[in-house]
């Protein structure tokens, strides 16, 4: 069998086994994720991320990527350790919904070599804190190097994204990552977990233009409200 169909068959018995597992939504499952610097990769703050993306076949459709990947042979952040493990990530967004400060996430007992710092699944697994980094083009750790839309680190509807991940997973038997449970990220999904292929994306939902302008307008007549019962 070639490593091309030993890789579509394994991704798809780890699909089929998620599926008894996890019943998708038609709502977008709130998350808590909380991202923390550390000394590795770019300095990025730390942040609360409130949504987690995923494989359009589990996830809601509020939170739904077309994703796939393949073997990196460029690499970023760190030098190559010279195994097999490095990958090149495909998302498509048909969420409906545009993103910003997306993070790649790694589960417990599984290693980035190109992590800007960790995430804890505050609600699953509180305390435990996995492998991360933020998927952007910037600084010396610059995963995102495609973006088919503006080139502004927001994931936009219908846009493509590619990025890297960099010696990823336990060792030479490296598997490719996969976004294939929703609900569980960093310490609440483990290296077992679908035989170690899982990982994540979390992010923060981009306000439509039409919500601000709402709270503009909102914010705007109060002020004029204000102004009027303000003595002369």
């Amino acid at each position: 069998m070639s490593p091309k169909n030993l890789h579509i068959l394994l991704i798809g018995a780890a699909v089929a086994g998620a599926s008894a597992s996890f019943v998708p939504s038609a709502e977008a499952r709130p998350t808590s994720g909380q991202y923390v610097e550390d000394a590795r990769g770019d300095a990025v703050p730390s942040q609360a991320l409130t949504n987690e993306l995923g494989d359009a076949n589990l996830f809601p459709a509020f939170e739904a990527l077309v994703y796939h990947d393949h073997r990196a042979y460029t690499y970023t952040g760190v030098p190559d350790d010279g195994l097999f493990n490095d990958w090149t990530v495909h998302l498509t967004n048909v969420s409906g919904q545009a993103w910003k400060d997306l993070f790649f996430v790694a589960d417990l007992g599984v290693t980035i070599g190109n992590a800007d710092g960790r995430v804890e699944d505050v609600l699953g697994a509180p305390g435990v804190l996995t492998d991360a980094f933020r998927i952007d083009s910037v600084g010396i750790n610059a995963p995102l190097f495609h973006e088919s839309m503006t080139a502004d680190g927001i994931l936009e509807v219908g846009e493509e994204w590619e990025f890297t991940v960099t010696n990823f997973g336990t060792g030479q038997n490296s598997m490719p990552p996969s976004l294939i449970t929703p609900g569980r990220f960093a310490g609440s999904s483990t290296m077992q977990d679908l035989g170690g292929t899982n990982s994540s994306i979390l992010a923060v939902p981009v306000p439509e233009p039409s919500t601000l302008g709402l709270f503009t307008l909102a914010a705007l007549s109060m002020l004029a409200r204000r102004r009027r019962r303000s003595p002369s």
